[in-house]
C-alpha cells in the first residue's frame, strides 16, 4: 500500500484511467508512477490473450471488485474497479533498478503491511476512503479458499458499502 501524500493516509495504490487505456494498464501504470516497480511483460500478457478468466487461472491480476458508493471518495463520485496484483518480490524490477519500491507521484511512502494486520492494526481513519474495505474484501476472498473469517467491524460505514465484488 502507499500513504498518501495529501492526506497522509494509507491507500491502495491507484488512479484514473487515461483515454484510451484499459483498466488493467492503468493499474499497472499507477503501480510504476506510484511504488516504481516495472511489471515484466509477460505478467502483462496474461491478461491480454483474449482468454476469459474462466480460462486464465494463472493471471497476474484478478479482479477483486467494483466500488461505486458515492459516498466513498469525498472529492466527487467515483467509481473504483479494483485488481489485485501478483508478482515474485524476488524477480521485482523497479524503475532505478535497486529493487526496492519508492514512493513516487502523489504517495508520500510505500508501505509492506502483513495481510493480517489489515482490518486488525490498521483500521479506520488510517486508511483513505473505502480502501480498507476494499483490502478487507481481497482479504475475505483469500480466507474463503481457506474457510477463514474476516473481521469487519472497523470497517467506514460500518461495511454498509455499496460494492460488487468477485468470489
Amino acid at each position: 500500500v502507499v500513504r498518501r501524500s495529501d492526506t497522509n493516509q494509507l491507500a491502495t495504490i491507484g488512479g484514473f484511467v487515461d483515454t484510451g487505456e484499459t483498466t488493467e494498464n492503468a493499474v499497472l501504470r499507477e503501480v510504476e508512477e506510484e511504488t516504481g516497480i516495472t511489471i515484466p511483460p509477460q505478467l502483462m500478457s496474461s491478461h491480454h490473450s483474449g482468454a476469459s478468466s474462466s480460462n486464465n487461472n494463472h493471471s497476474a491480476i484478478k479482479l477483486i471488485g467494483v466500488y461505486s458508493d458515492p459516498r466513498r471518495d469525498n472529492r466527487r463520485h467515483i467509481v473504483s474497479i479494483a485488481y489485485a496484483l501478483e508478482f515474485n518480490p524476488d524477480s521485482m524490477t523497479t524503475k532505478d533498478g535497486s529493487g526496492i519500491p519508492h514512493a513516487g507521484d502523489d504517495a508520500k511512502d510505500v508501505i509492506a503491511i502483513p495481510l493480517e494486520e489489515i482490518g486488525v492494526k490498521y483500521v479506520g481513519e488510517d486508511w483513505y476512503a473505502d480502501h480498507l474495505s476494499i483490502l478487507l474484501d481481497f482479504k475475505m476472498q483469500l480466507m474463503v479458499m481457506k474457510d477463514g473469517e474476516v473481521d469487519r467491524s472497523k470497517e467506514l460505514y460500518g461495511g454498509d458499502v455499496a460494492r460488487s465484488t468477485c468470489s
